[in-house]
């Protein structure tokens, strides 16, 4: 019981983190389509790339509770690839999904500890 309920508390991280990292990237996405307006930048498929990650991210939370090893990988890829996207704001989101990782990774790792 005590492992389905770290598993849920790994998911709901994950999850918190993919609902922030999505509405960072909706925000830098916005603001950088208003500098492309003005002529300031020229990044046209910002938003693109950041709504991959955050599905990575999504489907790493959903996949924790049954496969803890391949999610906690996903998370942290998408906790990563977010620094490539929308740089140093990627901190708020990331750190929700490095926690949920750490989670699904400690539990499966405490798992196999006891049963060999």
């Amino acid at each position: 019981m005590v492992q389905f309920s770290i598993r849920v508390l790994a998911m709901i991280s994950g999850l918190f983190g993919v609902i922030i990292a999505f509405f960072i990237n909706l925000l830098y996405s916005t603001f950088h389509v208003l500098g492309r307006v003005s002529g300031i930048t020229n990044d046209k498929s910002h938003f693109f790339y950041g709504l991959l990650v955050v599905l990575i991210g999504l489907i790493g939370s959903v996949l924790v509770p049954f496969a803890p090893i391949v999610g906690a990988v996903l998370l942290v890829v998408a906790a990563i690839a977010l620094f490539f996207v929308v740089g140093w704001w990627a901190i708020l989101a990331s750190l929700f999904l490095l926690i949920a990782a750490v989670l699904a990774f400690r539990h499966s790792r405490e798992r196999a500890h006891a049963v060999g």
